[in-house]
């Protein structure tokens, strides 16, 4: 029964290791406050950009004049809705 445990025990310790080492390997880092801290901002910059989408609209560069640009984001209230 003890040598049961311990057995479990050691299994259990090197599936954590392999999974520090694959989290270390994909991102760079194990830390869970880094990690977390990442996913956080991501989804800020997430909100952001579906917050930019929302306000702008992508228009072809021939309805505007504007060099070396192949198109450009123009808020949609300067529009007539069509």
């Amino acid at each position: 029964m003890e040598e049961s445990r311990d057995e479990n025990l050691e299994a259990q310790i090197i599936t954590l290791y392999k999974e520090k080492e694959e989290l270390e390997l994909r991102l760079g880092t194990s830390d869970t406050d880094a990690i977390l801290q990442e996913f956080e901002s991501l989804g800020k910059e997430l909100s952001r950009l579906y917050s930019f989408k929302e306000n702008y609209r992508k228009v072809d560069t021939n309805l505007i004049r504007i060099d070396s640009i192949h198109s450009a984001y123009i808020p949609k209230n300067r529009f007539e809705t069509t």
